[in-house]
């Protein structure tokens, strides 16, 4: 496969071209050593136009994870794609950026962690708190000593407004889709693993959720396997 660091150009297939996809397209033209090479999305017109919109190819899936040229596979498609996505991509030995969560069930995401060691490649999930610059300034300041130990975290998340009742239905739920994000946060702000977890939730703002089978305000309070508090 092609090298960045070797001074080449690695091609690239996107899966989905939804809003989520065409970010990563745009962010992926823009990127020096690599080439968006293939759209891949079950709805052809929407393919077409983001492959057209950056150069690319429309292909298929079959078609993309057979190309030996492609070296890595970005996933932005539905959840409910992930898992067989990063399975197929681990076979054909492409490295994989994939959006979060991998499966909404922890089977599944086993089998994906263990695919991917098998294989030898690299697949990151798409948590991208750790790179936005006050997450990550907080971090840098606690790992120089700055702040002293960390006993308690609080995170306050919110999100601007309620996605659409059609996309909370096939979501995995609040847990799984937005406070997985905070999940990731405190195992990287504490550098700890939860020992226990509490959760509760309601819906408070939006009965159309609530008839969607999901909630819309949470409070998660989780012990630390050394003891220390974190709450969310």
């Amino acid at each position: 496969m092609t090298d960045v660091a070797g001074g080449k150009t690695i091609d690239v297939a996107v899966f989905g071209a939804g809003r989520i996809g065409r970010i990563h397209a745009a962010n992926l033209a823009r990127q020096p050593g690599v080439r968006l090479k293939y759209v891949v999305d079950v709805n052809r017109e929407a393919a077409a136009s983001l492959a057209a919109l950056h150069g690319a190819q429309v292909a298929d899936i079959d078609g993309a994870m057979g190309d030996a040229s492609i070296g890595a596979t970005v996933i932005c498609s539905s959840t409910d794609t992930h898992a067989d996505l990063i399975q197929q991509s681990a076979a054909q030995k492409k490295h994989v950026f994939c959006e979060k969560p991998v499966d909404l069930t922890l089977e599944r995401a086993r089998a994906c962690a263990e695919a991917v060691e098998r294989a030898g490649v690299v697949c990151m999930i798409g948590f991208q708190r750790r790179f936005d610059p006050t997450f990550a300034a907080l971090k840098a300041r606690i790992d120089a000593g700055e702040i002293g130990t960390p006993e308690m975290l609080i995170v306050t998340s919110r999100d601007p407004g309620a996605p659409p009742v059609e996309y909370i239905k096939h979501s995995g739920g609040i847990f799984k889709d937005m406070l997985i994000h905070d999940f990731d946060i405190f195992r990287w702000i504490l550098d700890d693993e939860a020992e226990t977890l509490h959760a509760t939730g309601s819906c408070l703002t939006d009965p159309a959720i609530a008839e969607a089978g999901d909630i819309d305000s949470t409070a998660v309070t989780i012990r630390t396997k050394s003891g220390r508090l974190c709450q969310i």
